[in-house]
């Protein structure tokens, strides 16, 4: 993609409308400001629009009316459209004329998470481009390059915790480290885990081995605690049911840097999987975990259900 676009600056020869669709934070809008930059030699700023907002007939009406008109201080006139997925019916029909026959000096950058959402009469009048997910790694690499340019002492396992709540989205990730940057300039992954509000793997680990010893006193306690601290129980049993499903993928690859887990967890993790059946124990666990999660989705007494249904878990 971004062989494509550099080869169309060296030539000179633009598309007029372009579509750049994918996930949130991976850099959509940040690209369609790059390009709008080198097309116009550094020279003006692209207009943008929140498709958010304007989505409207009159809104869109508004732009091609503004779009017929040559930038002052550029040679071509961008407007990059973000959000656009949330233009209406209406207001893509009234873009459809001026996209299939755009004006000279006049370029539409198309930003959006959702293309399913756009009329196919207007994909196919534009070049798409897809950005995918940004790697872990890439993630770890900026955040640590931020933590060395802002002076924060940080350590690797709190970051790669960050990159990995991340999801492959740049934003996010940054988003959570300015959050723990204001908690402590110290990026521990005790900090990190007080700061974000995401709840400690140790809790999950003894959870998980309560359940599999059958310590049902132990459950309890840990679902009062979580519920007296305040904790919202729908939360963690989502976060929950996303710790059993990186053990299962651990027990399929054998690789805690391909799971969410932190990799000072190893030792625990290892335990953990080390139990006789594992596969197939963590397997219907994962299916107990999920049932709970639906079950308590519209539940007015989670705590209360929340306790039962775990421990019965691991029967």
């Amino acid at each position: 993609m971004v062989k494509i676009l550099e080869r169309q600056v060296e030539i000179g020869s633009f598309k007029n409308c372009i579509l750049l669709q994918g996930p949130s934070g991976t850099g959509k809008t940040t690209l369609a400001r790059i390009f709008a930059n080198k097309i116009n030699k550094g020279k003006g700023e692209p207009i943008e629009v929140d498709g958010a907002s304007n989505n409207g007939v009159d809104n869109v009406r508004i732009i091609i009316d503004s779009a017929m008109e040559r930038s002052l201080d550029s040679e071509y006139k961008v407007y990059i459209i973000d959000e656009c997925h949330m233009i209406t019916t209406q207001g893509w029909n009234a873009f459809l004329k001026c996209i299939e026959e755009p004006p000279k000096y006049t370029i539409f950058i198309f930003c959006t998470t959702d293309p399913q959402k756009i009329p196919q009469t207007i994909i196919n009048r534009c070049q798409v481009h897809t950005l995918g997910r940004i790697s872990d790694q890439q993630i770890k690499d900026r955040l640590s390059f931020i933590c060395n340019q802002e002076g924060f002492k940080f350590e690797q396992d709190a970051i790669d915790f960050i990159a990995k709540l991340g999801q492959g989205s740049m934003r996010q990730a940054i988003s959570y480290l300015d959050k723990c940057k204001d908690y402590s300039n110290d990026i521990t992954m005790n900090n990190v885990v007080d700061c974000l509000g995401n709840y400690s793997y140790d809790v999950f680990f003894n959870l998980t081995n309560m359940v599999i010893d059958g310590n049902k006193g132990g459950i309890i306690d840990t679902i009062d605690n979580l519920y007296y601290q305040g904790s919202d129980l729908k939360l963690f049993v989502s976060k929950y049911l996303e710790f059993i499903l990186q053990v299962v993928k651990y027990l399929i690859v054998k690789d805690i840097r391909l799971t969410t887990i932190p990799q000072h967890c190893q030792d625990q993790l290892d335990y953990l999987v080390n139990i006789e059946g594992a596969f197939n124990y963590f397997n219907s666990f994962m299916n107990k975990v999920l049932e709970i999660k639906k079950v308590i989705k519209n539940d007015n007494d989670i705590k209360t259900t929340f306790e039962i249904m775990l421990l019965k878990g691991g029967e």
